[in-house]
This record gives structure tokens, C-alpha cells and sequence, in this order.
């Protein structure tokens, strides 16, 4: 049933406690910040596949969802631009309309599951006219085979659909007392909460939270030469470790911090020694579910919390408690004002010279799925167990497996998704560039953390033996590379920026300044580039987008160019019509 036929249409008439309109919250303002550009982004509609005992009938999933749409006002939500604004509408009564499909006895339920989420993921949402929820049955005579739902990303996030597939199958299991129940904390009280003065404190500590570390963060982190092999595009892979997971349980009893922080320490050692950078740095996707009214609140809270994990120290155990106090320290500061942190991180490129790239992202789906789901139709994995790639991490451990799996493009260099910690580890590692980070180093990540992992869940592991365990290797490196602050740069990256953002002559030189390296760009004065404010404007116009490039530290300003325009000795023989770094505000163009 890869193309199921529509059978028919059944109503799901809903009334809810109240109606309202009001402002977005910070999660739904930081949703619509990516969703706007491209509402028909595959990211812009998650899925789910909802729980279902046998022998449940249509009426009762009609009735049961009839009540979920009146408990949860963000499944009834319209969303509309009113004077520049965009704004949230609770409606308090109407209709969905579940697609109904009708299929044979022998239907694998899956199979019957992805062919509806195909069907109803065919469309975006058009979040003015339409509920931000579509739902569609599958039936075998009279008894629901499987049911399935889509939704907004505007409306839930991952937790929530949890929340949904918990108090659905709860619904579906007591026929005879189903109730809206109580009030809950909804979008619009979330909305109200966040513009109170006590929210106001919290965004605006979040907001130096995170100028404070975007100020000291790499440009990006995954800052690798390209392969120059014929891979492009986007690559995934999936590891299924039952050896991980047992040693996860042991981390877990030495360490006192949980499973999450073990992976993402295991994540950052490897990362670290692949491209040589102690301090790494993730946009981790926050569910901020982290206060009592908001552990049942169904709305996207999903916002960037910023980890910075400092891999240092003596030994693995201290480092996944490092990560385990960074993970904390980011979930609390993860509810922002979007706009506001835009603000201040625009500021913040122009004085650093850099565009912090967001390349590399965490997310943990893994406490929003029951147990088992990672090998189940809740995510986009295939069957986790096909012989292509097998081994064992250690003598003795259990034997694995590694899967590569489709995916859609997306913009970032790297996303580890940890989708099941039990009765296996399940991993998920994709990158959206395979130019530059290729299969091979997605399978030599993902198997070096399982290396690490197993070895530490055995006893305690330095940071220094982590190469061996992990059978990782700095990545090579020639003069083309230097540090600039915490970050790696590419030279020819800097040049290619001067040549696009200036279109006059120019050079970029690298001085040895303490750890790292000041970039000094020389060029002759031309229309338009005749200050280096002008000349510092330009190329952070022409910078975002570009990883392991920054803007020079300073601009001098010559009246003509030498015949060689790579030599710097030359470049300092022609008459200076002005220098600087370009940053100061004070200024005055010529």
C-alpha cells in the first residue's frame, strides 16, 4: 500500500473551552523564523504514527481525537499576519475531516501507515485557512488498522506529539470516561507568561547567555577540507548498538548524569579529535519542558539551546559530567526572544568578523518515543538489522550495525540525532554536505563513539587514549589552514571572499598572533571601497553561508597593487591610503 486509495472522509466535530487570539510565543516566532521562507520545507511537518489496540473501531478514534482537539487550543490554532504581525487564532469549535482508507486483511500496518503520511504530507499547510493537524485511518472492515496524523510544525514539536500519542492511546483505552478535563497551560497563556516581567528577566538572561558564548564559539566546528570525491548532497547513517546501551546504564551509575550526556560527551571527544578543536560547540533543539505546566503542554517550546562542551580534563567520566552541567545550562537559557538574539548575533559578526554557521546540531528525540520506537514507523528509519555493516566494538561486546538511511537536504554540516537509548543505542548522523563531511566520516564517527562508549561502560577512559579507542585521526591539514582565535580558517576561503565582496585587488596575510593568527587584508582603494568600514561592510555582505572563512582584522588601503598579488612583502612597498579594522562606528566614510 505504498499508494493508498482514499475510501472516504469521516468528521471529527470538536468544542473547546474557550477561544482567543494573541501573539506568538518565542517557540512559535522562532518556528515561523525558518518556516517562512519555505512553508513546503519537510521539516515544516512532522508525523506520527498513533497507538492502537487491536479491535478499536472508527468511531472510537473519531472520538478519542475529538476530545484531543479540545484539551490541546494549538491543534485549533490559525496563524495570521495582522499589521506586520503575526498572530495566533484559537477557534473554539469546528471540524476536521480524517481521511478514511480501506485495505485488506493482510495489510502490513506500516506499510499502511508511510503510504497515508505520503498522502497527507502531499500539501504544506496553509496555516491561515486550515488546522495545523491533518489525520488519516486505515480499515479492514469495520476494525482501524492503523491511524496516523501529521501536523504543523507551528502547532507541537516532538514532545508534544508524545504528549498526544500518550493521552490518545489513554483515551482509546477508557470508552467509557472520556472528558476534556481540567484547564491546561496553552500557547496563548505561554504567550502572556513570556511577555511578563518575570519572562522578560528570563529571556533577557538567556539573550547574554548566549552573546557571551557566541562571542568565544568557532565559525564553525566542523571545519574539514573538501574530499574532492564525487559524493554531494545530504548522507545519513543509522547505528544500532545494544553494546553502547549497556554501557551507557554503567556511565550512567559512576557518573550520575544521564544516558543524553554520555552520548554527546562520547560525540564531542570524537569530534574533537577529528578536527582538532578542544572547544565544541552544538545548537542542541530544546524542548524546554523543564518547569511542572509545561511537562503536559502541547505547543512547539523547540528552540536552540547553545552546548558548549570544553573537552579537556583527564578522563571521560569528567567529561560527560562537564556535558551533563552544559546541557543544563543551555536548556535553561533556550526560551528567547528570536528577533532579539538576531539583533545582537548580527552585532556580534561584524565586531568578531565571523558568521557562526549553526553546523553542527543535536537533537534528542529519544525521551519524546516509547521504548523500542527508534526501530519503529515513528521515524524515518528503515529496519536497523540488514547485513550490510557488522561488527563488534570490542572483543567480546555485542554486534552492531550500521544503515545508511534517506534524507531530505537540509543546511548543516552535521545533526546527531539520538533516537533510542534502550534495549539498543540507535543513532542517527547526517550531514547535508558530503562534499565535506563524506560517508566514511559519518561511519568512522558514529563507530569511534560506540568505541568510546563500550570502553568507558568497561572501566575508566582517558581523553588522551580516546584516538586509539576511537580509531580516529586528526584530519590532515596544509598552510592554507590557520587558527584565528578558537576557530579553523581557510586561506583560499578568505581570498575567494575578498575577490567576490571587493571585485578589486586584494590579498589576505595570516601574522602569527599568540595561539592563533591575525588576518590582514590588503587591497587598492576603488568606488565604493575607499574606507575599511566600506571594505569590512562589504565582505560581512558577501560572508554568510561560507564555513571556516572570516573577515579579515584589519584593512589597509593601498593606491595601487604589486605585479605578484600573493606577495606581502610587495603589498607593504605601495603607498597606505588608509587602514583599519573596519568596525568602528565612529568611522567617518570618504
Amino acid at each position: 500500500m505504498s499508494s493508498p486509495t482514499l475510501a472516504d472522509r469521516m468528521e471529527i466535530a470538536y468544542a473547546g473551552l474557550r477561544a482567543g487570539e494573541g501573539p506568538l510565543t518565542c517557540g512559535q516566532r522562532n518556528t515561523w523564523q525558518w518556516m517562512r521562507a519555505d512553508v513546503s520545507n519537510p521539516m515544516a511537518t512532522l508525523q506520527w504514527k498513533l497507538p492502537l489496540p487491536s479491535g478499536t473501531l472508527a468511531v472510537d478514534v473519531v472520538d478519542a481525537f475529538a476530545i484531543l482537539l479540545a484539551r490541546h487550543e494549538s491543534l485549533r490554532t490559525t496563524f495570521h499576519e495582522i499589521d506586520g504581525e503575526m498572530r495566533q487564532r484559537v477557534l473554539l469549535s469546528g471540524v476536521l475531516a480524517a481521511e478514511i482508507y480501506q485495505v485488506n486483511t493482510s495489510v502490513d500496518p506500516n506499510v499502511a501507515s508511510q503510504g497515508m503520511i505520503d498522502r497527507l504530507r502531499e500539501k504544506p499547510f496553509d496555516l491561515a485557512n486550515e488546522l495545523p493537524v491533518r489525520l488519516a485511518m486505515a480499515l479492514s472492515g469495520d476494525k482501524v488498522v492503523s491511524v496516523v496524523a501529521i501536523y504543523s510544525h507551528m502547532a507541537v514539536d516532538y514532545g508534544s506529539m508524545a504528549i498526544l500519542g500518550r493521552e490518545f492511546a489513554e483515551l482509546i483505552g477508557t470508552a467509557g470516561n472520556r472528558s476534556v478535563g481540567a484547564a491546561r497551560h496553552q500557547p496563548l497563556d505561554q504567550a502572556a507568561e513570556e511577555a511578563s516581567p518575570r519572562g522578560r528577566r528570563r529571556a533577557d538572561a538567556a539573550l547574554r547567555y548566549w552573546t557571551g558564548h557566541l562571542r568565544q564559539a568557532p565559525q564553525c566546528l566542523m571545519a574539514l577540507p573538501p574530499t574532492g570525491g564525487r559524493e554531494d548532497g545530504p548522507a545519513s547513517a543509522a547505528l544500532r548498538s545494544p553494546s553502547a546501551a549497556a554501557a551507557l546504564d554503567r556511565i550512567a551509575a559512576r557518573t550520575q548524569a544521564g544516558p543524553v550526556a554520555a552520548v554527546l560527551a562520547a560525540f564531542s571527544a570524537v569530534v574533537s579529535v577529528r578536527v582538532d578543536q578542544s572547544r565544541c560547540v552544538f545548537a542542541s533543539l530544546s524542548s524546554n519542558r523543564f518547569t511542572a505546566r509545561l511537562r503536559d503542554y502541547v505547543g512547539t517550546l523547540a528552540q536552540d539551546g547553545l552546548v558548549v562542551v570544553d573537552v579537556a580534563g583527564p578522563n571521560f567520566d569528567d567529561l560527560v559530567r562537564r556535558t551533563g552541567a552544559a546541557m543544563l545550562r543551555a536548556n535553561r537559557n533556550s526560551i528567547f526572544d528570536v528577533a532579539d538574539l538576531v539583533t545582537q548575533a548580527v552585532k556580534i559578526n561584524k565586531e568578531q568578523g565571523m558568521d557562526f554557521s549553526r553546523d553542527c546540531v543535536f537533537n534528542n528525540i529519544s525521551a519524546h518515543l516509547p521504548p523500542g520506537a527508534g526501530e519503529a514507523a515513528n521515524v524515518q528509519l528503515p529496519a536497523l538489522d540488514p547485513p550490510d555493516l557488522r561488527w563488534s566494538p570490542m572483543s567480546g561486546a555485542g554486534e552492531s550495525s550500521l544503515t545508511w538511511t534517506p534524507t531530505p537536504p537540509f543546511p548543516n554540516r552535521l545533526v546527531l540525532q539520538l533516537i533510542s537509548v534502550q534495549p539498543a543505542v540507535v543513532l542517527g548522523l547526517s550531514t547535508g554536505d558530503a562534499r565535506h563531511v563524506p560517508r566514511s566520516e559519518i561511519a568512522g564517527l558514529l563507530r569511534g563513539m560506540e568505541r568510546v562508549l563500550v570502553a568507558a561502560g568497561a572501566g575508566q577512559v582517558c581523553l588522551a587514549d580516546v584516538p586509539e579507542l576511537s580509531g580516529l585521526t586528526p584530519v590532515p591539514r596544509d598552510s592554507d589552514w590557520v587558527r584565528v582565535g578558537v576557530s579553523w580558517v581557510q586561506l583560499s576561503g578568505v581570498q575567494a571572499l575578498l575577490r567576490e565582496a571587493l571585485e578589486t585587488p586584494a590579498y589576505a596575510s595570516a601574522e602569527p598572533d599568540g595561539d592563533g593568527h591575525l588576518l590582514t587584508a590588503h587591497l587598492v582603494a576603488a568606488n565604493g571601497v575607499r574606507t575599511p568600514r566600506q571594505a569590512h561592510a562589504a565582505c560581512m555582505a558577501r560572508l554568510g553561508g561560507r564555513y571556516a572563512v572570516v573577515a579579515p582584522h584589519r584593512y589597509v588601503l593601498h593606491d595601487s597593487a604589486p605585479a605578484d598579488l600573493t606577495d606581502l612583502a610587495a603589498w607593504r612597498t605601495r603607498p597606505v591610503l588608509a587602514s583599519g579594522d573596519g568596525r568602528a562606528s565612529t568611522e567617518v566614510d570618504q
